[in-house]
């Protein structure tokens, strides 16, 4: 008997453990969203300034397809608005530009959590990056008109309390190919020909962590339609999951 109570109390206190783990993941998670959400707002609605007259330029567009492109401008600067997912090609060299800037060159990098492809005005790529020299710390590189820019610091929460918990939010950024995002861009573009009222799909995002016993690492598409929301996931490589 003294035995069983034993055993049903690590049993117990395991699981209260597992649960604050999940809760602690569920808030970190929220709080990366939001990040992103609030980068993207800044870049949709920036801070209100004097404009200029748009000077007229030429437009080309193809209903219905993700890789228009129109060169209207404003102040003479060309307005890219290729999808962020037109060619394998383009999201591999975006990566190899990210490995490649002077002081993550030739270093082992590892990303935090997970990443974003946001598919608007060329495309927008944001991703946690822990820095190399000082492992301490995590930037966030943000890819948009075409190139990385600054890295800003990122602030972290719970960190600690997490390692001790056992889990891992750390991953190698090559063992993941920017590439697999158009695969999985493609197949839910084709998913939400079947769902009633889909919205453009405009985001991909990738997300990963280890803990012990438990391994995550999945890309996922939300899909919103008139009637239900839908996730969509996939595995490491892009190979389609399940929907819910």
């Amino acid at each position: 008997m003294k035995t069983f109570l034993q055993n049903n109390k690590r049993n117990v206190g395991f699981c209260l453990r597992q649960s604050y783990v999940l809760l602690t993941l569920a808030l970190l998670s929220l709080s990366a969203c939001n990040r992103v959400r609030r980068s993207i707002d800044e870049t949709l609605h920036p801070k209100a300034q004097k404009t200029t007259p748009q000077r007229e330029g030429r437009s080309v567009s193809s209903a219905g397809s993700s890789t228009s492109v129109t060169t209207s401008s404003t102040l003479g600067a060309a307005v890219d608005t290729r999808s962020i997912f037109e060619s394998t090609e383009r999201l591999d060299s975006i990566q190899a530009q990210l490995q490649a800037l002077p002081h993550l060159k030739g270093k082992k990098l590892m990303f935090f959590q997970g990443f974003f492809f946001y598919d608007f005005q060329g495309g927008m790529i944001i991703i946690n990056l822990q820095d190399p020299d000082k492992p301490e710390n995590i930037d966030v590189y943000t890819y948009k008109d075409g190139t990385w820019q600054e890295p800003k610091p990122l602030k972290t929460t719970g960190q600690e309390a997490l390692a001790k918990a056992g889990v891992n939010m750390f991953m190698p950024l090559d063992q993941i190919r920017f590439s697999t995002a158009k695969k999985i861009y493609a197949f839910a573009q084709e998913k939400a020909k079947t769902i009633e009222g889909a919205e453009p799909i405009l985001y991909v995002n990738f997300n990963q962590l280890r803990t012990r016993g438990f391994a995550l690492k999945e890309w996922y598409i939300l899909v919103n339609g008139t009637r239900h929301n839908y996730s969509l996931k996939f595995d490491l490589e892009g190979n389609f999951k399940e929907m819910y």
